[in-house]
């Protein structure tokens, strides 16, 4: 159950992170339409499956580099 937690928690404080729960709601329920197009009948194009990696991944390093430029916790 800390595990889970950490997806919306501080590390540093331990409280709740609005900036960490959003962005995991976000990322769900992008994640979840996602894969409803992957499971219909019409599956997404390589255009689709490029937005949707680019900014699941933009997120991320930018979120790691933010993180070593000003020294906070991910």
């Amino acid at each position: 159950m800390k595990r889970a937690l950490e997806l919306i928690t501080d590390a540093g404080t331990g409280q709740l992170s609005h900036t960490k729960l959003w962005t995991n709601i976000a990322y769900a329920a992008a994640t979840f339409a996602f894969l409803k197009l992957v499971i219909s009948d019409r599956p997404p194009g390589i255009d689709l499956w490029l937005v949707y990696l680019g900014i699941v991944g933009a997120h991320n390093v930018t979120s790691k580099l933010l993180s070593m430029r000003f020294g906070g916790k991910t």
